[in-house]
């Protein structure tokens, strides 16, 4: 009988192992990270899709920009909870608190920090997960200089949720590569260049980029006439540090 309650006992202790085990990886497949999304091409319009075209990593111009937005696409596995038919409401789904950010800089260098982000998740459907589009800010101005500034730095991002049901959930780490410069954005186009005027660039010129630029000074070219008028690395080639 001892030897049977001890074979119990162990059977129970291997159990609730195994459940603590498997609720872990539950955990981290409840809320997962597909990629950042590219937004310049769908008007700054961050859809959650499956289909969204993501970006392997993204740009920085310190020169016109004080930090690092992304779009980031979550999904989330949680199934359903909720019945109509019995009066049940539905505690599955998933409000976006925020993100925990870890930045790897380019001396080797790390800080972290939590960014506010915010999204609402709805329960997945079959097999579809559910998904969601959230805005968190990767990197801060203020962190660069102690992070050892240009160069490619790593920002490994983790986002936090809590279900209708009171449920704590922290999705698993996405590393995203970042470039960090100064003036490496803005480009001269020749017809934008006075030969009367040392070559500066000439802010009434109508010349802009292909793309809508949701961030400025984020991941897409522009042209120097866009700040021309009020940045002198704009207005002329031999102020801009990137190509000097």
């Amino acid at each position: 009988m001892q030897r049977l309650r001890r074979t119990m006992a162990a059977g129970l202790l291997a159990l609730c192992a195994a459940i603590a085990s498997s609720s872990c990886v539950d955990n981290e497949s409840s809320l997962f990270i597909y990629g950042v999304m590219e937004i310049n091409s769908t008007q700054c319009l961050a859809k959650p899709d499956a289909s969204a075209v993501f970006i392997p990593e993204g740009t920085l111009d310190t020169a016109f920009a004080d930090g690092y937005q992304a779009a980031i696409l979550v999904g989330s596995h949680l199934t359903q909870r909720g019945s109509r038919d019995k009066l049940r409401t539905e505690t599955s789904r998933l409000s976006i608190t925020g993100a925990h950010m870890t930045l790897y800089g380019t001396n080797g260098s790390v800080t972290e920090f939590d960014t506010p982000a915010t999204g609402l998740v709805n329960p997945s459907s079959g097999t579809d997960p559910g998904l969601a589009a959230v805005f968190a800010r990767l990197i801060r101005d203020k962190d660069i200089p102690n992070l050892g500034g240009e160069g490619q730095m790593i920002a490994r991002i983790k986002i936090l949720g809590t279900t209708l049901g009171g449920q704590d959930i922290e999705s698993g780490v996405f590393d995203f590569p970042i470039t960090v410069c100064e003036g490496c954005l803005v480009t001269y186009p020749v017809e934008a260049l006075d030969p009367e005027n040392d070559y500066k660039c000439d802010a009434a010129t109508d010349s802009g980029p292909d793309t809508t630029v949701c961030f400025f000074g984020q991941d897409v070219y522009f042209p120097c006439t866009y700040c021309s008028a009020f940045n002198d690395i704009c207005a002329n080639p031999g102020d801009n540090p990137y190509y000097n």
